[in-house]
């Protein structure tokens, strides 16, 4: 159903939004200025965006596309700060103020791969000042009326009426829904409204030259890091393997909107999935719709098969962010909390087999008990952590309010049993549980939070990350 209150069913024309999926449009806008000269690849950001602070290190355009630029997610921030998207109205004013306020970087950019929306924002505004057309009217003159995608358009404006458009939903529970709508003016990121229709379309033309080829090939070329490594990314596009099979894709979510774009190249395969039920899983249906046109494959080949040495069981933390790792022996077979099959080799190397059979494309090397993790190009370190059950005097230790200037928020850090209570001042409905994770060390879903200690072990401040921002500091406040 596209609207569950007039009871309006889906068409193949219904418009829906396309969360992540739009980055590949973004991307190949910001190509075809590289392809007319008007840009390059090697471009400083800020030569275009003056508004980024000078980090003490240059970021490209290319890094802006791949995700290696180091720029912290500006929603992650919000959501930080207590006001997460959904919650309040953003537009692209509003993230480059976020970005103005910001004094690090997640790394040094080419270093490693984070994604992060950020560039993908930066990237709009950039392809409007070079061209002096307005990022909607720049994509629907090259990319839209070109290639006969007649209904897709930017939600630039969320109060427009968008014809046949499917209102999103959040799932309460069995049967019971709730509308769950994206009402913010940024894009870039996300914000395209379109259909599975005009996907295909846009699929099709990447195969079949009506783009540039330059535009064509760039989008699907891997992203390398500063030592050569390639990521698993693109350009608006992920380059995984299925089974063995090549696949260009990317999944997306926007509020209740879910969406999954791919194609599989050797094949001449292409899927497109849009939703508006946010607990829609676009990945795993999208697979379940490939497994019906594609050969016959088999699980591609690994020499992983020895049985993982159990001693491997245990907690380990990552020495760059903190986010814990935790093996477990079930079954007898070791497997992470994700459920990751883990399967070891007799060089010493082990990996990670999903569910299907198909290994992750995460390859891990054990040594002086640190897991060395290689994923999508980057490498990661674990070291082995120790469980952790603070006592009561252990969590008041760590009470107290902390600010960081570049989200800006105060937090209440309060003791409560079973770990540490945190609230952003003026924002009381968004308290959050922390529980012990490891060694001085707290989770509450995707976040971490971790406490800075002087030298006589008082705690001076807080870490807090999550997988779109690193180590950001609040100080502790003596009054």
């Amino acid at each position: 159903m596209a609207d569950l209150e007039h009871e309006v069913p889906i068409s193949v024309d219904t418009v829906f939004e396309a969360g992540s999926v739009s980055k590949q449009f973004t991307a190949a806008a910001t190509l075809i200025l590289v392809n007319e000269k008007r840009l390059s690849l090697d471009d400083d950001v800020r030569k275009f965006v003056p508004e980024i602070p000078d980090y003490g290190h240059r970021i490209t355009i290319a890094e802006l596309l791949g995700h290696t630029s180091g720029l912290r997610d500006w929603g992650d921030i919000e959501a930080m700060a207590g006001w997460p998207r959904t919650e309040r109205v953003y537009d692209m004013t509003d993230v480059l103020h976020v970005v103005g306020r910001q004094r690090a970087l997640n790394f040094i950019p080419g270093t490693a791969w984070s994604y992060t929306n950020t560039g993908y924002n930066l990237l709009a505004l950039i392809v409007q000042r070079v061209s002096g057309s307005t990022f909607a009217d720049f994509t629907r003159e090259h990319l839209f009326v070109p290639l006969g995608m007649t209904h897709t358009q930017w939600r630039d404006d969320f109060r427009r009426v968008v014809r046949d458009r499917a209102v999103a939903y959040h799932r309460v529970s069995d049967g019971i829904y709730e509308q769950m709508m994206p009402f913010e003016n940024t894009y870039g990121h996300g914000g395209l409204l379109t259909t599975v229709g005009d996907l295909l379309t846009w699929n099709r033309a990447l195969g079949d030259g009506r783009l540039a080829a330059f535009v064509a090939q760039a989008l699907q070329t891997r992203t390398l890091l500063a030592d050569g490594r390639p990521t698993i990314y693109a350009r608006g596009l992920f380059a995984h393997s299925y089974h063995g099979v090549r696949e260009m894709s990317h999944d997306g979510s926007t509020a209740g909107y879910r969406a999954w774009l791919g194609r599989y190249p050797d094949q001449h395969l292409s899927i497109a999935i849009l939703c508006n039920a946010d607990n829609a899983l676009t990945s795993d249906l999208a697979h379940s719709v490939a497994d019906r046109y594609l050969p016959e494959t088999k699980s591609e080949h690994t020499p992983y098969t020895v049985t993982p040495p159990t001693t491997l069981a245990g907690m380990y933390e990552s020495e760059r962010d903190g986010s814990p790792l935790r093996l477990t022996l079930r079954d007898k077979r070791l497997q992470t909390d994700t459920g990751l099959i883990v399967m070891a080799a007799a060089d010493g190397t082990f990996a990670f087999k999903r569910g299907d059979g198909s290994i992750a494309k995460t390859g891990a090397e054990l040594s002086d008990g640190r897991i060395s993790l290689h994923s999508e190009g980057d490498a990661t370190v674990y070291a082995r952590a120790a469980v952790y059950a603070p006592t009561p005097a252990d969590l008041v230790r760590i009470s107290g309010r902390y600010h960081n200037d570049e989200v800006p928020v105060t937090y209440q850090v309060t003791a409560v049993a079973g770990g540490l209570n945190v609230i952003a001042e003026g924002r009381p409905s968004q308290s959050r549980l922390f529980v012990p994770a490891y060694s001085d060390a707290f989770i509450s879903d995707d976040m971490m939070l971790r406490p800075v200690r002087g030298p006589d072990g008082s705690v001076t401040g807080i870490r807090i990350s999550d997988d779109r921002v690193w180590n950001l500091l609040f100080d502790r406040l003596t009054n």
